[in-house]
């Protein structure tokens, strides 16, 4: 159902309850993540999900693409996504 799946993705999740979290969880190499600022797809709360999962890692990096959609639409987001 897609509002069951919204509201779940717009909720912070542990990654003791998500398998893609506790692999994060386990990652000790450098993270680069990247959020889209207006994307429909993966909110806000996922992307901080992934980033408080990635605690051993070491280093992290997060960008937000101000002005961007998920899929990257305009050129400029485009542009922005290359040169981080």
């Amino acid at each position: 159902n897609r509002e069951d799946l919204a509201v779940y993705r717009g909720a912070p999740v542990l990654p003791d309850e998500n398998r893609a979290l506790a692999a994060c969880a386990a990652f000790a190499g450098d993270v680069l993540l990247v959020e889209s600022e207006h994307d429909h797809l993966v909110p806000h709360a996922t992307i901080m999900s992934y980033r408080s999962a990635f605690g051993a890692s070491h280093s992290m990096t997060h960008r937000v693409i101000d002005g961007a959609d998920h899929a990257l639409s305009e050129k400029t987001a485009q542009e922005a996504y290359t040169s981080v």
